[in-house]
């Protein structure tokens, strides 16, 4: 019997995702690339779903781990259906969940290589939590993954109000997108938002964004002393 392989490294990645908590529910925004090392190959792919009824996830890092995140939870929303019992999981329980599965991964040395966005409606309220391949777990307002953790803070802590439309949430996710997509060589400008309130869930698709490349930063970085 051969022994058993293990994923040592992320081979197919996605890139930044962003999530806020606005007037009315939470708002979570990805690209759609995933890149193959450093070629973009795949221009197209979905990097936010929904679990059940009242939640949703999205995620940066190795795609087929997603895929494998979303299979799991997927599966306790049907087991949590087919019980019947009048209790339904939260997003708050799925992210509790997905924790404790990430952290036996990595102790197993078989981590799932993400860092995911969970939101959702909790007992009226919006939920948002970040969880990394170790199984940490962070709640609050706002969340990011990917290179938008070390471009998007600022903005976000600067700008961010629980009390944002709709429509202003999704113009500063915008924003933050367009600083990833500035920045980062494997960040796409072709972005989707997912929204979910007391109504329900809603993915929308996605869209190509506007973008400047005629800055003086952009067109004479050759003056900067770093690029001689």
């Amino acid at each position: 019997m051969e022994p058993k392989q293990l994923t040592v490294s992320p081979i197919v990645v996605g890139a930044s995702t962003v999530g806020m908590v606005y007037k009315d529910g939470v708002l979570l925004c990805a690209d759609t690339l995933a890149s193959y090392g450093s070629l973009r190959k795949f221009k197209s792919i979905h990097r936010i779903a929904p679990v059940g009824l009242n939640t949703l996830i999205a995620s940066s890092g190795e795609y087929s781990d997603f895929q494998e995140t979303v299979r799991i939870l997927q599966e306790t929303a049907l087991a949590d259906w087919v019980n019947q019992d009048g209790v339904v999981m939260s997003a708050a329980h799925y992210a509790n969940y997905l924790s404790a599965i990430l952290y036996q991964r990595r102790n197993k040395g078989d981590p799932l290589y993400n860092a995911s966005l969970v939101g959702g409606m909790v007992a009226g309220k919006p939920y948002l939590a970040y969880l990394d391949l170790y199984g940490l777990k962070l709640e609050g307002a706002w969340q990011v993954s990917g290179m938008a953790s070390y471009l998007c803070r600022g903005i976000l802590g600067t700008e961010h109000r629980p009390d944002l439309t709709e429509a202003e949430a999704k113009a500063l996710a915008e924003k933050c997108m367009r600083a990833v997509f500035y920045r980062e060589a494997r960040a796409h400008d072709n972005i989707q938002f997912a929204t979910i309130t007391s109504q329900g869930l809603n993915i929308e698709a996605p869209y190509v964004f506007e973008s400047t490349w005629n800055l003086q930063g952009f067109e004479h970085y050759s003056l900067n002393p770093l690029y001689p």
